[in-house]
Formats: structure tokens, C-alpha cells, sequence
């Protein structure tokens, strides 16, 4: 009796720390924090800090002197979701739509970027994740739910122009795993690519890989089993909903996949399953040496001239096709 009655203390006391746990997770990774933090995060490894710092505080500068419009629309769920709008050099006639990481913001993601698709001749379109900088909303969608955002800035866009503007998507990490989640959505023809930057191939997929490299790897199926019920719960969507991998393959967009070589948060082998999926035309760049979301900063000319090239391409395979 007592071996049954210490047994199922045991049982009891690790059903209530792994659910303990389960919430406290959902906490810290789910809902938002505030306030928001808005420092620039860099990462010591592969990247010069201080050059890094240095290039996005002029990039910063360099867009407020230049102006946007202040944007803003509505989500499916009734959240406000804020951006900006930058018009390039000349009179463009593409828009360039950055989507933005998990626990970061559009400035703090993307000023070094957006300076170099306005410079280059695109347009641009900065917004906020729902439960991310000035936007609204007090859970994180990991994709899932950013998809729909995604869908309607795009259909935003769309509208502005009267359709005439060759829209392309640009996402990094979480942003990544959030276009390409749209890819499937009846996006309107305008849109003719999306960059794909160290995207993960599903939220339950980049969980189970985190918690094995904090060596919790044993505790990921109860965890993750657990967090999902409170995320449907309290968020309305589950982590393993959808795959960027296999929304791509239902696509006909083209996409550049860009990816880290030593990327150990979102691992390479993502990357080359998403490469693998998609369906459209696809071209994907590993890049030497870079870390998460460190392709840019490592490889900045090279970048620049991949992205313009497959936007290039992208634009004359449509100009064929319609001849």
C-alpha cells in the first residue's frame, strides 16, 4: 500500500510540475511581453556587433529623415495591425513586403533592408506582427495565425495600386515561416515571389529542436503535447496547424531560399525541406559561415544582388508567360 500510495504521489507531483511547466511555456514563448523591447539584438558568434549596430543606427536615421506614411489594417480576428509605407527612387513599379521575426519589430528587424529595396528602386512596406511592436494582440501566431495578416496587407497593397504594382514577399524566421504560410492563400496576381530567410518548416518542428538542444529534449512530447492545448485555448490555433513546407508545395510562387550554414535556432536541414517542397520555380542559397538571420549581414553584397537577381527573374518568366 505504501509503494502504491508513494507511486502515486510521484505520478501526481510530475503531473503538476509538467503542467506547471506547459504553462509557464506557453507564457514566456506565446503571450506578449511588454513593453515591447526595442534594442537592437545582436549576436556576438559570427557578426561584428558594433559594425552591425553601427549600420542599422545610420540605416535608422536614414528612414526617419526620408518619411513614410503611417499604415494601418484591420485582422481577421479585429486587431489593428500597424506598419509604414516608404516609396522608393524613381517611380517603382514593385513593392517589397518585410515581414519581421519572432520577439522583434519592423525597424529593429528590417532598417538596413527596407534602405536597401528603397535605394534599389522598390517601394516598401514595413509592418508590425500582431502582438509585436505598435500592432495589437496579446499571442503570437508563429505563422499560423500571421498568415491571414500577411493575406491582408498584401490585398492592402494590392488595392492602393489598383493591382498594377508586382508585389514580392521577404520574410526572416518566424516572417519566413509566415509568407510562406500564405503562399496557398488566393493571394492576387501582383504578388511574384517571396524570399524565404532561415524560416522553420513548422512551430511544433522548431520546438522539438529547441527544447533537444537545451537537453529537454526527453520532456518535448508531454511539454509540447501540453502547450498546445493551452495555445488552441487561449490562442485558437495548434502547433502543428500548419508547414510552411507543405503550403509552398501547394503554390505557384517562386521563392529564393536563403539559410545560415551554421544556423543552430531554425537548423539548415529546414531550410533545404522547404527548397525540396516547393512546387513553383525555387532557387536556395546557403549561406557560408552565417548563423540565424545572419545571412545579410555576413554576405550584405552577395544578398543584395541574389534577392535583385531572383526578383529579376521572377518579373521576366511573367513578362514570357504573358507574351
Amino acid at each position: 500500500m505504501k509503494k502504491k500510495n508513494l507511486a502515486a504521489g510521484i505520478l501526481l507531483v510530475g503531473t503538476a510540475a509538467v503542467l506547471t511547466g506547459a504553462g509557464a511555456v506557453f507564457h514566456n514563448i506565446i503571450v506578449r511581453k511588454r513593453p515591447d523591447p526595442t534594442d537592437l539584438i545582436v549576436s556576438p558568434d559570427t557578426v561584428n556587433g558594433e559594425e552591425r549596430k553601427k549600420l542599422w543606427t545610420e540605416s535608422n536615421r536614414w528612414l526617419n529623415e526620408r518619411g513614410s506614411e503611417k499604415v494601418s489594417i484591420q485582422s481577421f480576428d479585429g486587431l489593428t495591425l500597424r506598419g509604414e509605407f516608404f516609396e522608393g527612387e524613381g517611380e517603382p513599379d514593385s513593392t517589397v513586403f518585410l515581414v519581421h521575426g519572432y520577439r522583434c519589430n519592423r525597424r529593429r528587424e528590417y532598417a538596413v533592408i527596407a534602405r536597401f529595396y528603397l535605394e534599389a528602386g522598390y517601394n516598401v512596406l514595413l509592418a508590425d506582427d500582431r502582438a509585436h511592436g505598435e500592432s495589437d494582440g496579446r499571442y503570437i501566431g508563429f505563422g499560423i495565425l500571421d498568415r491571414e495578416d500577411c493575406y491582408r496587407w498584401v490585398r492592402f497593397l494590392d488595392e492602393r495600386f489598383h493591382g498594377k504594382q508586382k508585389i514580392f514577399l521577404h520574410g526572416i524566421s518566424m516572417g519566413a515561416a509566415a509568407v510562406l504560410m500564405a503562399s496557398n492563400l488566393c493571394l492576387p496576381m501582383s504578388v511574384r515571389g517571396i524570399v524565404e530567410d532561415c524560416g522553420f518548416t513548422s512551430p511544433e518542428e522548431e520546438f522539438r529542436h529547441v527544447l533537444k538542444q537545451s537537453g529537454k529534449g526527453f520532456l518535448s512530447r508531454p511539454l509540447i503535447f501540453l502547450t498546445n492545448l493551452f495555445c488552441r485555448a487561449c490562442a485558437g490555433y495548434g502547433f502543428s496547424d500548419l508547414s510552411s513546407a507543405d503550403c509552398i508545395a501547394e503554390s505557384r510562387l517562386p521563392v529564393l531560399v536563403i539559410h545560415g550554414e551554421k544556423d543552430d535556432f531554425v537548423p539548415t536541414v529546414m531550410g533545404r525541406k522547404i527548397y525540396q517542397a516547393a512546387a513553383g520555380e525555387k532557387e536556395i542559397w546557403i549561406t557560408k559561415g552565417a548563423g540565424h538571420a545572419e545571412s545579410y549581414y555576413l554576405h550584405k553584397e552577395e544578398y543584395e544582388q541574389k534577392v535583385l537577381g531572383f526578383f529579376h527573374r521572377c518579373i521576366e518568366a511573367d513578362a514570357y508567360a504573358e507574351d
